[in-house]
């Protein structure tokens, strides 16, 4: 990546250096948890002045995962199955960018100068499904990154590069020749607004986001994330459902559950508040003690059940292993196993659990609850044709007798979605007005870890 400023004698570009905290003069080199990353100067006058970043990314990074476990079997399995990332723009390379540079994007100075800026990323990797719905992928890669990258000024010069140009009928591939300009920027911003933004082109799920995780970059961003009219789209790509402190309804799509109006002292909407008050209030309905969050998130809903004496046992499932860290943290519980991501502890009387797992799959660390919860923004997210093995997981193998699905406000199509699954499984569902969750229930009830048919 190059970052290249213009000025003149009274104004100099080299003030980019000094931006950068780099001297122009030398090459500087910095171990990365995802390879040898060099800064380095190509041109340093008073007229132009450009800064190279070059990442000879390791393919198998030996990093840690959270709690200290190692990563290295899942980095070989993505090497094995062909793994592009040492050679493109992507969210490896951001990590790397954050590491490099964390002195100047977090201790910018507001008074810092602005600059004439143009940036220029020979291939940027361009996930143009995730998160857009259907039929968006070739020919929407240009238009994805124009819709994160205009709205905060930047003139956009994207061009996506062919499979092959001598065959241009093969189509495009997934990368996207990128080049951004500004009239007047400031470098800092810049570079954070790439940590953020190169991740969520590629459609990441956390996993090389950065060990400190998405959700930091979102605390450390939200003024700018708050007001960019994509923010939703943003945390979809990202797997990540709001900034700390949020519920994450004021990252998608609905302006009444938005951080930034309406919500309390903490951060936390009113929205967010009701809807875990309408699941706390199925599961007291159907007289569950023992509680399994299906898509726990960073463990909000669980945090909240542990005000309420009487379920005695409750654990969290979710994919991603940035959210399960941070919600263990939320809830104080320690790592329990290594390398393997589970964690647990006892809370007064509770037993408290979080697990990673994908929800696609049957899990037998998942039965024997008296009721599951299951967060709408899960199935929303599933791809069309896996969706049925979620059901299938859920509600044919975990089977717990009550399943609470929490609500996916302004979906159409939710009702009818219920109203299916429960036939097709043998449950009996209703539906809390005006908004509220689906409460599923299977034949007559046995709770208390007993099975009914």
């Amino acid at each position: 990546m190059s970052i290249s400023a213009t000025g003149t004698a009274g104004s100099p570009a080299t003030d980019l250096a000094r931006l950068l905290n780099r001297p122009p003069d030398a090459v500087q080199r910095a171990a990365t948890a995802y390879g040898e990353a060099h800064v380095f100067f190509p041109e340093a006058g008073d007229e132009r002045c450009t800064a190279v970043l070059l990442v000879e990314a390791d393919p198998a990074p030996s990093r840690k995962g959270p709690g200290g476990g190692p990563s290295g079997a899942s980095d070989l399995a993505r090497v094995r199955a062909g793994d592009d990332r040492p050679y493109v723009v992507s969210s490896r390379f951001a990590a790397a960018l954050r590491t490099v540079f964390q002195a100047v994007i977090t201790a910018a100075d507001p008074a810092d100068r602005a600059l004439p800026l143009r940036i220029e990323l020979p291939a940027v990797r361009v996930d143009g499904e995730r998160g857009l719905g259907s039929g968006a992928g070739e020919g929407g890669r240009v238009a994805l990154v124009r819709r994160l990258f205009e709205p905060l000024g930047w003139r956009v010069e994207a061009a996506a590069i062919p499979l092959d140009e001598e065959f241009p009928e093969w189509g495009e591939s997934p990368y996207v020749r990128l080049g951004l300009e500004a009239a007047s920027a400031r470098p800092a911003d810049a570079l954070r607004q790439l940590a953020v933004l190169l991740p969520a082109l590629e459609g990441v799920t956390d996993q090389w986001v950065a060990p400190e995780g998405v959700g930091n970059l979102f605390s450390a961003d939200a003024d700018w994330l708050a007001r960019h009219p994509e923010r939703g789209l943003i945390a979809r790509r990202l797997d990540h459902h709001g900034p700390p402190g949020t519920d994450g309804a004021g990252y998608g799509d609905g302006e009444p559950d938005s951080p930034v109006e309406g919500a309390d002292g903490d951060g936390r909407t009113a929205a967010a508040e009701a809807g875990r008050a309408a699941v706390l209030a199925a599961l007291r309905e159907v007289g569950a003690a023992r509680v399994v969050h299906l898509g726990c998130g960073r463990g909000e809903l669980i945090d909240a059940l542990l005000t309420d004496a009487r379920f005695t046992e409750l654990l969290g499932v979710d994919v991603s292993l940035r959210a399960l860290s941070t919600a263990a943290h939320r809830l104080g519980l320690e790592r329990t196993t290594e390398p393997a991501p589970e964690w647990a502890a006892t809370r007064r009387t509770v037993r408290v659990g979080l697990v990673q797992g994908a929800l696609m799959y049957a899990d037998a660390r998942l039965k024997g609850f008296d009721a599951a919860v299951l967060d709408a923004d899960v199935v929303g997210r599933a791809d069309p044709d896996r969706r049925p093995a979620l059901e299938h997981a859920v509600f044919g193998t975990v089977r717990p007798a009550a399943v609470v699905v929490t609500s996916q406000a302004g979906d159409p199509g939710f009702g009818t979605w219920a109203e299916r699954v429960a036939a097709e499984h043998g449950y009996t569902v209703t539906m809390a007005a005006p908004a509220g969750p689906a409460l599923f229930r299977r034949g007559t009830p046995t709770l208390g870890g007993g099975e009914s048919r």
